[in-house]
């Protein structure tokens, strides 16, 4: 069974606070955590106590909390899993980021991992097929008005014109390398995924699919891991993870 399914929905709260607290500063005490998510502090030890025994995080007594390798893994999936349904109720179901935010709120805690990465297709189908796009979305959101479609569907398709190139073709360019070797402060165009099937779904899981935008923002002191920013979510992506990634400069 799934990590993220043996969870509750207050430990999975907890989970996503600490790695994004971990974004912004190096420890993380009980005290942060607990105006982080706005409960008292006895709640928050008892949540560590928890996530301590499954393995997900590591801390002492009135020392800093600290996420495991495989805490990291589920909390990054929790984070993703939320920016990922606020993305389809927004962009793609048209409703208001407020109204968004708060319905993703709601549903995420039931989503799977699989769930999640067909999710992650679908919209990166949508929004890079040459058949979907800005206008498509468009024609969609006259549907949520019940406005009926005026065109012939034979017609719209006849008169798309193909891309050049191929949105899903695979590519490459003398520009070409690999995440892993790109400095702070790029931004990147990923080409494609290589490396075993785990290591690419567990990409994948993240956002990072062909086509996606990645901004490299910094780098641990020794090279591991690499944070950077996809599709409006900041991750942090272990050095041999990045390595599998080919990216051209944008």
């Amino acid at each position: 069974m799934e990590q993220t399914q043996e969870l509750t929905e207050s430990l999975e709260d907890y989970l996503e606070a600490i790695y994004q607290l971990h974004r912004e500063q190096e420890d993380v005490r009980v005290k942060d955590i607990a105006e982080f998510v706005g409960v008292k502090m006895p709640s928050v030890s008892g949540a560590l106590q928890t996530l301590k025994e499954r393995g997900l995080v590591t801390h002492e007594r009135y020392g800093a909390v600290t996420l495991t390798e495989e805490g990291r893994t589920t909390a990054e999936f929790l984070c993703r899993r939320h920016y990922t349904l606020t993305a389809l109720l927004r962009d793609i179901l048209g409703l208001d980021p407020d109204e968004a935010e708060r319905e993703a709120c709601g549903l995420e805690h039931a989503l799977s991992r699989e769930t999640l990465r067909r999710l992650l297709a679908l919209i990166d189908f949508i929004e890079r097929c040459p058949r979907g796009g800005e206008e498509w979305l468009h024609h969609l959101s006259g549907r949520w008005e019940d406005v009926p479609c005026d065109h012939d569907c034979t017609t719209c398709i006849a008169e798309i014109e193909p891309p050049e190139i191929h949105p899903f073709a695979r590519r490459s360019s003398e520009a070409e390398t690999t995440l892993d070797r790109v400095p702070p402060g790029s931004k990147v165009r990923v080409l494609r995924l290589s490396g075993e099937s785990a290591i690419r779904r567990r990409i994948m899981d993240m956002g990072v699919t062909p086509g996606a935008e990645i901004e490299v923002e910094r780098l641990a002191p020794l090279g591991d891991p690499i944070e950077v920013e996809v599709r409006g979510y900041h991750l942090s992506l272990r050095k041999r993870e990045a390595a599998n990634i080919a990216v051209e400069p944008l």
